[in-house]
């Protein structure tokens, strides 16, 4: 009897240290893997599923892709309409989008909102100038402004003086991160009916004006509280760098903006340019930066335009606001609202190349491996005492094992 009955206890011991060391391992030795909200089939939770694929995909036409003929004055007309809005034209519309033209593609609001995403909409750090001044310029007469290419030499040199100038304006603490370049204001940018750009000038200096086209840095200048036309024949959309500067010529003002190309002025016989296609926007859009070395937390933009795949630098090419260039990939959160996760963008486009720097016009909140570690260790506390009580249970099971056995050998 009382071997049966140690039987029974030994077997039970047995079972029991099993169960508690397979516990112990799992809970204690293997650290937990986290489910990855993006990847329905398991996969490497690094590569994140693109919105573009997603029902509400931000699906967007080729940049340079053009649109629909323009009811525009006849090529043998004579001279234009006044460079100014057109009647169907303008900077931006409520859409958001940048391609100057009416009927914008707009994609509408988010159609899921993350309620467990506590996210602010920043208003973006925009140049100013005072109003009177700008009722000024924007009311003088538009010239015809004519583009360079800039040398080599000239691109070096100012891009060395302008980085030096953003380094000491920008501001960079444990927590928060913002760049000295500013955002463009979109209205300071219309489009003529011919569907070329005009920039308007508030300031009592010329403004400089870089960007790339054709292949190589082009530079132009608007005079003083006045407008320039800029013709800019290959249609897309074009980021560029605006120069400020005082009388003694120091920077005061660089911002970064974007115009749409695809405008001119048709000569004799030849046909009127087409209306440039409009970018699919999206409007209160989460974004967040996902850089090797830092992170933000996820924050609105008013509009984000898509622009499409640029394979040259990676990911999804995209405008932020109408202006601010950037690049990334479509994500999701947790909730499934779309967030649009900022891997690069461009501190003085028509300068220098796309980096991981300061999103420009926008102060944004960093985030931080020290930050992050406590609730980690929120999520692996309880799973820590998990494999502390298996590790008990499995020693007190060993432990009863050994006893067992020596009271059976004593027995009489």
């Amino acid at each position: 009897m009382n071997e049966a009955r140690t039987a029974v206890y030994r077997r039970s011991a047995l079972a029991l240290s099993s169960v508690a060391v397979t516990t112990a391992v799992w809970f204690g030795a293997i650290p937990p893997a986290t489910a990855d909200p993006y990847d329905d089939d398991g996969g490497d939770s690094s590569e994140v599923a693109d919105n573009s694929e997603a029902d509400d995909a931000p699906e967007a036409p080729a940049a340079d892709e053009p649109g629909s003929a323009p009811e525009a004055p006849a090529p043998d007309a004579g001279e234009p309409p006044p460079a100014d809005e057109a009647p169907d034209a303008g900077g931006t519309d409520e859409s958001g989008s940048t391609g100057g033209p009416d009927d914008q593609g707009d994609a509408g609001d988010s159609d899921v909102a993350d309620p467990a995403v506590d996210a602010d909409t920043p208003e973006p750090d925009v140049a100013e100038a005072p109003q009177e001044a700008f009722d000024e310029a924007h009311s003088a007469e538009a010239v015809d402004v004519e583009a360079t290419a800039a040398s080599d030499t000239e691109v070096t040199d100012l891009t060395e003086s302008l980085e030096s100038w953003s380094s000491s304006t920008s501001t960079s603490t444990s927590s928060t991160w913002s760049s000295g370049v500013s955002q463009w204001n979109s209205a300071w940018t219309g489009y003529d009916s011919w569907y070329q750009p005009v920039f308007t000038n508030p300031y009592s200096t010329p403004l400089e004006m870089y960007y790339y086209y054709d292949n190589a840095v082009r530079t132009f200048e608007v005079p003083p509280m006045q407008r320039g036309v800029l013709t800019a024949p290959d249609a897309g959309v074009y980021s560029f760098t605006a120069v400020n500067r005082d009388p003694s010529g120091k920077p005061v003002t660089v911002s970064t903006g974007s115009f749409s190309g695809g405008g001119y002025q048709p000569a004799p016989g030849q046909p009127p340019p087409a209306k440039p296609a409009p970018p699919t926007t999206f409007k209160n859009v989460l974004v967040q930066l996902k850089y090797n070395d830092k992170s933000s937390k996820p924050f609105r933009v008013k509009t984000l335009a898509d622009l499409g795949d640029d394979p040259s630098i990676g990911g999804h090419r995209v405008l932020l606001d109408d202006e601010t260039p950037a690049w990334g990939t479509w994500s999701k959160t947790a909730g499934g609202e779309r967030l649009f996760e900022v891997t690069s963008t461009q501190q003085l486009p028509g300068l220098a190349k796309p980096s991981q720097g300061p999103l420009p016009g926008y102060q944004v909140q960093l985030t931080s491996n020290d930050a992050a570690a406590p609730a980690e260790k929120e999520g692996v506390k309880p799973l820590v005492i998990i494999a502390a009580v298996a590790g008990v249970l499995a020693i007190g099971a060993v432990v009863f094992f050994v006893l067992s056995g020596r009271r059976r050998k004593t027995t009489p």
